[in-house]
Formats: C-alpha cells, structure tokens, sequence
C-alpha cells in the first residue's frame, strides 16, 4: 500500500498557484510528472482532484503519495529518545481538551509550530511523538511567541472539516493581550489593509492604504491603569501578524513584543509576549477555554491589572452561541 503525506497549506502561499507552492515546499518536480500525478489523482487539493495553475487556499490540505519524486525533499529525521521523552512530558502538559477526532494544546511561548533551521524545537515533531501513524495534523498556526490554543485534526476528513470552518468564519477566537499604552478608546474596530513589508528582510507585516489584504479586529479594554492595559481582541478576518500589526496601528505595542515594538523610548525587558489565544468556539462544541501562562498572570498581578476573566466567557456565551 502506497504511504500518503499530507502537507497544510501555509499563510504565506495562501492564493498561490498549486505547483508554485509544491515546489517550494515539498522539492522539485519535473511539470510534466506533476501534471501527470494531479491527473491520476496521485495529489489531491483537500481530497479532490485538482490542476496545476489552481489558486489555493491557507489552510487546505495537499495529499500526495510518498513514492512520488521531489528533488530535494526535506528529509524527516528519527527523533532520538531524550526528545520523544521531552514531547510526551510537553504533550501532557499542554493538552486541554481531546476527542476521536482532534486535540486541543495550550500552546507555550517560545515554541515553534514548524520546524526550521533554528528550530530546536516544535509542535509538528510533537505530533510525530505521539502519533503513530503520522495522522495528526495542524489546522492553524500560532506565532512561535504567542501562546495558547492549537488546534490538532487526527484525521484528514477532521482537518477538511476545520478547513471549511475557518473559510466560513465558523471558528471564534479571542485573545488576550497587555498593552502599553493604554488605548484611547475602550472598545472598537480596527480596520486596515496588511501586506508584507518592503523595508525589512525580517518577515515582517505592515498596513497599507492601498496595497495588500484587508483586516478587521474588535478590541475591548477590560481594565487599565495610567501605563497598561489588558486587552480582550478578537481578530474578525486572519491575516498574518494581524494582532500585533493592528495594535501598533492604534498607537500600542503588546508588550514584550520586539519585531513590532512601537515606542522605541518604552524599555520593555519582558522575555515573554503578552499575547495568548485564550478562548475558541466551534460549532457543536462548548467554548474551550487556555489557562493563561505564569509569567502573563504575574505581569498582570505585579502592574494591578486583576480582572475576573470568568466575565469574558459569559459575556461572549451570550453573544456568541450559534451551531
């Protein structure tokens, strides 16, 4: 029986051409092979048959046969023992919520969800861990800073399913961010276009009035004094850096932020960003909630910012029920 791999569409080839996006991604391949695969239905676009010059989406899921030839493929190395004991203990840890179908981990800070070269360490060799069969995929992605809630499919009907639901805006997810400074308006919409920025060789996002994709976040103070506050932000539309690029639009940085620390004369000397994705809603489940990280609850106790974040929840189950 002929292995299959799966491969998630990441942000950044999110309307790319299907064969632009399996070479940079899985190696190269002659065209007329690749054509010849996608006819035989050797890889298929979110399980269904698909052409080479297809726009594709974040997200969807690319399943292809492992025999098939890339020049160049990333080789998956064999996790030693020390490090398949260090995931299961990690996994342990940060596991909220699971069932047949998926898995929901509270993210750490500091922890990539892929690998790369200077990736001592991610969630997808976790999932390796864990995972027999190699099953189990990412639905989404968090930033390797930003903690909380990382949704795991241990199947591909799973992942489509979760795939369809982002597409269709079924999926509500909030977070929980302290700033500096304090925002003007306690609540509002933040509206801007974001596209990558041009003055930078770090991957880096900026707002444009012209150029890029259009973004929309809701944002509430839920308490703040003269220097902080805490920040309940709802990102409506899901681009990339989307929270951090929209809360230096209105004159804020997340604090401990340091690619898109705003107020140069701020001295932040925080190790962790104060930006956790706390609470997520899908249909026909519960709201699922992520305990906050030690060192967000301590910044928030040592600057005053005490809040009783059980209100959030009721608050949002009010306005947000719907299957």
């Amino acid at each position: 029986m002929n292995k299959l791999e799966q491969f998630i569409i990441p942000d950044n080839e999110d309307k790319s051409r299907l064969d632009r996006c399996l070479r940079r991604n899985l190696g190269k391949i002659n065209q007329s092979l690749l054509e010849k695969s996608l006819r035989n239905k050797h890889i298929l676009l979110d399980g269904k048959k698909a052409k080479a010059s297809d726009k594709i989406e974040k997200n969807q899921i690319i399943t292809y046969k492992a025999s098939l030839f890339f020049k160049g493929k990333r080789v998956i190395s064999t996790l030693s023992k020390n490090k398949k004991s260090y995931y299961f203990d990690l996994y342990k840890k940060t596991v909220i919520n699971e069932n047949k179908n998926w898995i929901i981990l509270n993210k750490p800070n500091k922890i990539a969800v892929q690998g790369g070269t200077s990736q001592n360490k991610n969630i997808v060799e976790l999932l390796r861990s864990i995972s027999n069969d190699s099953q189990y995929k990412l639905v989404h992605r968090l930033d390797k800073d930003t903690s909380g809630i990382l949704v795991v499919a241990k199947n591909l009907k799973t992942a489509k399913t979760f795939h369809h639901f982002f597409k269709d805006k079924r999926i509500v997810k909030i977070y929980l961010a302290i700033i500096y400074p304090p925002p003007l308006k306690n609540e509002q919409y933040i509206t801007s276009n974001i596209e990558k920025s041009s003055f930078s060789n770090v991957r880096k996002m900026t707002t444009s009035d012209v150029k890029g994709k259009f973004a929309k976040t809701y944002m509430k103070t839920l308490i703040k004094n003269s220097k902080y506050a805490l920040a309940l932000l709802y990102p409506i539309t899901g681009r990339t850096h989307q929270l951090r690029v929209h809360m230096n639009y209105i004159g804020c940085s997340i604090i401990g932020d340091v690619k898109y620390k705003l107020n140069k004369n701020f001295q932040d000397d925080e190790d962790f960003l104060k930006l956790h994705s706390y609470i997520i809603k899908f249909p026909k489940e519960n709201f699922i909630k992520a305990p906050l990280p030690k060192h967000f609850t301590n910044f928030m106790k040592e600057k005053k910012l005490d809040f009783d974040l059980k209100k959030i929840e009721k608050d949002f189950e009010k306005e947000l029920k719907y299957e």
